[in-house]
């Protein structure tokens, strides 16, 4: 069941710091976003805009290779905590191998991030010319001596070390049938 937005939802800070989401129908959604990582004031209480529902329904579009609806909806959710409310992010593009192909992405498309060790599955939150913000969808991964990037972490990095995730489909596509 995929959650609808109305003008009951709105944002708050919970009592552990977390970034929280109020669906109404004591229905609460905690974002894993600590008050550190955002821009918000401390007593805040905000609606979710009529922005925050574009880009929710965006990015449920674009997580439709998800099957399971909740998962879907708690990425979309957190996916928009981090468009409204995270603070700016300085590029930590170090951790990813450089790419050949540069690649632009859009909002919302799934992309992938190469550690050397595997390729970790992101969605694209903010993107620029030169550089993207994304969240992970993979599993909590140590990307370098004590860096962590957990599950919907937040993590900006340029744009030649993005992996389009349709091109790379389509290349696999060609080689199953070549």
């Amino acid at each position: 069941m995929l959650l609808q937005p109305n003008d009951c939802w709105r944002w708050f800070m919970g009592d552990e710091r977390h970034l929280m989401l109020d669906l109404g129908a004591e229905m609460l959604f905690s974002t894993p976003y600590i008050k550190k990582q955002l821009v918000c004031p401390e007593n805040m209480d905000q609606c979710f805009s009529v922005e925050d529902t574009g880009l929710y329904y965006s990015f449920i579009d674009k997580l439709s290779s998800i099957s399971a609806p909740a998962q879907r909806v708690q990425a979309a959710l957190n996916g928009v905590a981090i468009a409204r409310f995270y603070k700016p992010l300085m590029p930590q593009s170090w951790f990813f191998e450089p790419q050949a192909d540069y690649h632009q992405p859009q909002l919302g498309e799934l992309i992938a991030l190469d550690i050397q060790t595997e390729l970790l599955t992101m969605m694209v939150v903010e993107t620029s010319p030169a550089a993207t913000v994304c969240m992970s969808l993979s599993a909590d991964q140590l990307l370098a001596g004590t860096k962590q990037l957990p599950t919907f972490g937040a993590i900006k990095v340029m744009n030649d070390r993005i992996i389009s995730l349709e091109a790379s489909y389509r290349e696999e596509e060609i080689r199953k049938v070549g």
